[in-house]
């Protein structure tokens, strides 16, 4: 049973002084190209310039499919599926739920995935399970548990990656163990870029893993340690955050260290147009992908968050005790709507979809803020609620609070 909201909350902006450090050669090395082809840095993207501008889609053409393979949609972990076009701001209103399954026992703190008409999702108890997506039904659940329900799965090559003492990967039509690799501790989402899986273990160590095949790549020293934080991949550079305080950029090709600065999050960064994103109480912060330095601080955040930012169409939106939109190039806010939560929002074709605090799930438009469609699952208190709204060929995938993976779709008439 569900409750369906249909108020439309009001535009509230907020005030907020932002500091920025903007160089002028900054700007014009990472803002050339794009001027070449008729664009801003940060200009609304569309699916035709998407496709012929390099940089704005996702590295190696992840993000031009129609599936959410990974947390966060793509290496980049924009929480951006630039290619959903079926959902959009004037057809979420008409969301309805089409079937609701349960997913093992425990909290579930693990956000789905979906891969070639298959839901991917890692249950409270920590087994794997795959669904399928038209119908909810349950294809098949691994044999082992005790897979970390932090993160996401991550899917491709017709595998599933999913953390556990180290990586395990399965056919992700059968649910066959595949191959498993590294035996460390893992509570973190893995990334996957092409042919590449990366890893970050608990003790710090960032490893590049074949993905077909487990053998490993390179790997990086340890350096304590990695909880809750993916490591971002765009371009050739690869960054990992690491509860020591400290942010390193890597080569994505071998490993080779590019820079390295004291900085903190409790989320995973998000990276677009050249800029690094992540959250710092009370900053939102953007840093040159290039050299670590900031290039501006946006001072909205009232108190701790776990969630990510999601970068899409020149905005970086977070989610605390507000949803806020920023404008990705300055920081400046553009628009804020009550919503309180400490997960990070995710972003389909003019929708913002984030989760509440006590089992609501929302839906506001990406131009203004204003609120489209609004669920409430029964019977949450607090904040119980741990997972991160997908989008994928029109459906939107909540798992949780209470046990169950639910799919809504707008139904022809």
């Amino acid at each position: 049973m569900k409750t369906l909201h249909s108020l439309v909350a009001g535009f509230r902006p907020t005030l907020s002084i932002v500091r920025q450090r903007i160089a002028l050669p900054l700007l014009l090395l990472g803002a050339g190209w794009l001027f070449v082809a008729g664009l801003s840095p940060f200009s609304p993207a569309t699916t035709d310039n998407l496709l012929k501008v390099p940089g704005l889609e996702s590295p190696a053409g992840e993000g031009r499919s129609a599936n959410w393979r990974q947390a966060a949609f793509d290496p980049a972990h924009t929480a951006f599926n630039r290619v959903e076009t079926i959902l959009s701001p004037s057809n979420v209103k008409n969301l309805t739920q089409v079937w609701a399954s349960p997913v093992g026992t425990g909290f579930l703190s693990s956000s789905p995935v979906v891969w070639e008409g298959k839901v991917y999702l890692v249950s409270g108890d920590g087994y794997m399970y795959a669904f399928d997506a038209l119908t909810g039904a349950t294809v098949w659940v691994s044999e082992g548990g005790g897979h970390s329900s932090l993160g996401s799965a991550a899917v491709g090559h017709g595998l599933v990656f999913v953390s556990v003492s180290g990586i395990s990967a399965y056919d992700a039509n059968t649910g066959a163990v595949v191959w498993h690799a590294l035996d460390q501790y893992v509570r973190a989402s893995q990334t996957l870029k092409g042919n590449v899986l990366y890893v970050a273990s608990f003790d710090g160590t960032l490893t590049a893993l074949d993905a077909e095949t487990g053998t490993r790549m390179w790997s990086t020293e340890p350096g304590c340690c990695v909880f809750d934080r993916a490591p971002v991949v765009d371009g050739d550079r690869i960054f990992q955050m690491r509860t020591n305080g400290t942010l390193t950029a890597y080569d994505a090709h071998n490993g080779t260290q590019l820079w390295s600065k004291s900085e903190s999050s409790i989320g995973t960064q998000a990276a677009s147009g050249g800029l690094l994103f992540f959250n710092h109480y009370p900053n939102v912060v953007a840093l040159d992908q290039a050299t670590g330095e900031e290039v501006w601080t946006a001072p909205v955040l009232t108190a701790g968050t776990y969630g990510a930012p999601a970068v899409a169409n020149g905005l970086v939106f977070v989610r605390q005790s507000q949803l806020i939109a920023l404008d990705a190039a300055t920081g400046a806010v553009v628009w804020s709507a009550p919503a309180g939560s400490l997960w990070g929002p995710t972003v389909a074709n003019g929708v913002v979809y984030a989760s509440g605090l006590s089992g609501e799930w929302d839906a506001f438009d990406e131009r203004d803020g204003s609120l489209l469609w609004s669920v409430t699952v029964p019977g949450c208190g607090g904040s119980c609620t741990n997972t991160v709204p997908i989008v994928a060929k029109g459906t939107l995938y909540l798992a949780g609070p209470d046990r169950t993976l639910r799919a809504f779709r707008v139904l022809s008439r």
